[in-house]
C-alpha cells in the first residue's frame, strides 16, 4: 500500500511538472510570436488599372494627399480635418441601383461596430457630383442612417474627386469621356487607411464577409496608434 501511495505522490509531481513545462513553452511563444500587422499597400503593389500612370511604379510612401470636398452639412473638409484618424473610405453615388446599396450597408456595420471609437472616420465620396449635392447627399444620409459623427458623405469639384481616387485611393478604373456612372467606372472596393495616411487594406464592399473581416482587423491599426 505504501509503495502504491509513493507512486501516486510521483506521478502527481511529474504532471505538476508537466504542467508548469506546457505552461511555460506557451508564454514563451506567446513572447515570442510576431505581433500580427496590416501591410502597407503601395501603387506598385496594385492593379495598373486602377492606378495612375504616373504612380504604377510607386513602391514605397505613398500616403493619401490633401483635398478639398464639401460634406452632406454643406461643411468644407480637407486632411487636417482627419488628421491622425483611421480611416474607411469608398466612392458611390446615390442613384446607384446595384453595388452602392450593399455598400452603405455594410458601412453602417463598420459605423455601428466603432460607434464610441472616435479615432475612427467613414469617408464617402461621390462619383457623380454633379447630381449629388449637399442636399441630395443629406437625404440620402437620412434614409440610410449616417451618423454626421463619424461618417461624411462627400462631394465637390468632379476632377478632384477623379484625383482622390486614381491617385490616393485607387479605387476607380480607367477614367471615362465624361463624369457620368457609365464612364466613372467605380469599383466596390473600400479601403482601410492608418492615421498616418497610409493604405492598409482593400476590401470587397459587397461581401458580408470581406468586411466582416475588416471590422476585426481594424483594431491591429488602433493598437499601433497607442
Amino acid at each position: 500500500m505504501a509503495k502504491l501511495k509513493l507512486r501516486k505522490a510521483e506521478l502527481w509531481k511529474i504532471g505538476v511538472l508537466l504542467g508548469i513545462f506546457v505552461i511555460g513553452v506557451i508564454i514563451a511563444y506567446q513572447i515570442q510570436k510576431p505581433k500580427e500587422t496590416l501591410p502597407i499597400i503601395n501603387p506598385a503593389m496594385l492593379n495598373e488599372a486602377l492606378v495612375a500612370d504616373s504612380l504604377e511604379s510607386v513602391g514605397v510612401n505613398h500616403k493619401i494627399s490633401d483635398f478639398n470636398l464639401v460634406d452632406h452639412h454643406g461643411v468644407e473638409r480637407s486632411l487636417a480635418d482627419v488628421q491622425g484618424k483611421i480611416l474607411v473610405v469608398d466612392f458611390f453615388f446615390t442613384t446607384c441601383p446595384s453595388i452602392c446599396i450593399d455598400m452603405t450597408k455594410n458601412l453602417r456595420k463598420v459605423q455601428e461596430a466603432y460607434k464610441d471609437e472616435p479615432r475612427i472616420q467613414i469617408l464617402s465620396h461621390s462619383v457623380q457630383p454633379e447630381y449629388d449635392t449637399v442636399e441630395v447627399l443629406q437625404a440620402y444620409a437620412e434614409a440610410n442612417g449616417v451618423n454626421y459623427d463619424q461618417w461624411w458623405l462627400l462631394t465637390g469639384d468632379p476632377y478632384e474627386i477623379n484625383r482622390l481616387a486614381r491617385t490616393s485611393y485607387f479605387a476607380v478604373m480607367e477614367q471615362g469621356e465624361g463624369w457620368d456612372e457609365h464612364s466613372f467606372i467605380h469599383t466596390e472596393n473600400i479601403i482601410l487607411v492608418d492615421e498616418k495616411g497610409r493604405l492598409r487594406g482593400f476590401y470587397d464592399g459587397t461581401s458580408d464577409v470581406d468586411m466582416q473581416l475588416m471590422i476585426d482587423q481594424i483594431p491591429l491599426l488602433l493598437d499601433e496608434d497607442e
